[in-house]
């Protein structure tokens, strides 16, 4: 089976169409989405009615949870905008996305099994993330008979291959290549480029694991950032970095 992977598309709805572009020529048997579909000053509605509309399968991230929210008046910025823009059935819709599936080989969720906040391949270190040990990520697991096991969350594109077999993936953001946190600490997650990225699993005898970064025109979404009032998710379109005068 060759698996498609894509998370954290955040509104990006020219990103999120280069990428799909990009499977439809990789002959790829499914997709999955990690999560996070919305939440971003770019087009919120435009992408999630495109995700509908595709035939792939879903799980909930944190911020599709978030707009569940009866009123945007507790959320950020980024989820407040979102919330805005989409309407009351959309926003259920994403609020009620499984929180974890299986596919084939593979279990899939959006964080970690834990919670969709708690990061799983990575962690925070000197207020960036950095790879997680191994030992800390089997840890969180815990037992699993998963050949594969797929994540997103932090938008780094990350694999790693367990001591019992098992191989974690990350594959990357669609459609936000770098962000500001502050849980479970303040800490910067920043890619480096611009592309828009995602993952194809192959599970057959062995695991194969191919990571993808797709050029887009994401001049065109740091535009409707910065016309969105987001001069800092403008910058991280661009460039793949956070500006360093934050």
């Amino acid at each position: 089976m060759r698996l498609g992977v894509i998370a954290d598309v955040h509104g990006n709805l020219p990103a999120l169409e280069a990428v799909l572009a990009s499977l439809a020529g990789l002959s790829v048997d499914a997709v999955v989405n990690l999560g996070d579909c919305a939440s971003g000053p770019l087009w919120p509605a435009e992408t999630v009615r495109l995700l509908r509309a595709s035939e792939m399968s879903h799980v909930r991230g944190n911020h599709d949870r978030a707009l569940g929210a009866a009123s945007p008046e507790e959320l950020g910025a980024s989820d407040s905008f979102a919330w805005r823009d989409l309407d009351a059935e959309a926003r259920n819709w994403l609020a009620a996305l499984p929180f974890e599936i299986e596919i084939g080989k593979a279990r899939c969720f959006h964080a970690s099994p834990t919670d969709d906040e708690t990061y799983l391949l990575d962690e925070v270190e000197g207020g960036r993330l950095v790879a997680a040990c191994p030992e800390a990520v089997e840890t969180l697991l815990g037992v699993t008979g998963h050949a594969v096991v797929l994540c997103g969350h932090s938008h780094q594109p990350r694999l790693l291959r367990l001591g019992n077999g098992t191989i974690a993936v990350n594959p990357g953001s669609v459609g936000n290549p770098a962000y500001h946190a502050t849980y479970p600490s303040l800490h910067v997650s920043e890619s480096g480029a611009p592309h828009a990225r995602f993952a194809v699993v192959t599970m057959a005898d062995a695991v194969e694991i191919e990571h993808h970064a797709v050029a887009y025109d994401w001049n065109h979404a740091a535009r409707r950032a910065e016309e969105n009032g987001r001069a800092d998710w403008a910058h991280a379109l661009r460039s793949g970095w956070m500006p360093r005068s934050r």
